[in-house]
């Protein structure tokens, strides 16, 4: 497995170089790093074939909707959660597709996936959460910087504070700045949670945190992006004519919560 450093934002807003340290040591420095390739194309294609069968099952939703332990959240025209659909089927969000497509479900158990986390620092890693946030071209809108253990809560929410968490992204698309890309705030991990609004319609979250390191990271399918579970990172809107799908897992360490 391939990984890759971060490095000045300000003079290269999307490079990165080959690893001159440990990956353990950039992670808790920079918050995040970047595993080039982590997915073969088989799996990619697996992964989009179990895609483009849960987008079918939702082809005729308007509103957001659970079916068989999976979540379907529609691509509203503000963006904003619970808003109906732009049209049938538009889709924003699916959570738990490991519930409704195997592929997802073993991709939570992948070797190189686990590998690439334990490589970060994460002892025993076990999937919390399992997602595929898609943008529709050219009506896909953007996700505000937020920092995702804001969102955590229980159980999961105690083991990332007691045995520690990473993040990470799997591109299923590329992903550039044309059509949303990933973009990640250097070092934001280091400090507390901030309070934020979550507003999908509004801005970026403009001043909410220190953007100084800011890196939009291109993504070609198959690489994936680790990140702290505390690093604020978000995507802008979709306006091109191709999808961006990307995977996204969470994971927290394993062991008996006190």
């Amino acid at each position: 497995m391939k990984l890759e450093s971060p490095i000045d934002a300000a003079s290269h807003p999307a490079a990165t170089l080959e690893l001159a340290e440990a990956p353990h040591t950039i992670f808790q420095r920079e918050g995040w790093l970047l595993a080039p390739g982590l997915l073969d194309r088989p799996q990619i294609d697996a992964l989009l074939a179990a895609t483009d069968e849960l987008q079918r099952m939702a082809a005729h939703l308007e509103r957001d909707t659970k079916v068989r332990r999976v979540f379907f959240q529609m691509q509203s025209a503000s963006g904003k959660k619970g808003e109906p659909a732009i049209f049938p089927g538009a889709l924003r969000k699916i959570t738990s597709p490991s519930s409704g497509q195997p592929a997802f479900d073993r991709l939570r158990r992948d070797p190189k996936v686990l590998a690439a986390l334990q490589s970060c620092g994460l002892a025993a890693p076990q999937c919390l959460i399992d997602q595929v946030n898609l943008k529709l071209p050219l009506v896909g809108s953007g996700f505000p910087y937020h920092q995702d253990e804001s969102f955590l809560f229980g159980d999961a929410l105690r083991r990332v504070q007691q045995f520690g968490g990473a993040n990470l992204v799997i591109a299923l698309d590329a992903a550039d700045a044309e059509n949303g890309g990933f973009e990640v705030l250097g070092r934001t991990h280091q400090g507390a949670l901030i309070k934020s609004t979550y507003d999908t319609s509004a801005a970026m979250n403009a001043s909410a945190f220190d953007e100084s390191r800011r890196v939009l990271a291109p993504l070609a399918p198959g690489d994936a992006l680790l990140f702290h579970p505390r690093l604020a990172h978000g995507s802008g809107p979709n306006r091109s004519d191709r999808p961006r799908r990307l995977i996204t897992l969470w994971f927290g360490g394993s062991g008996a919560l006190t």
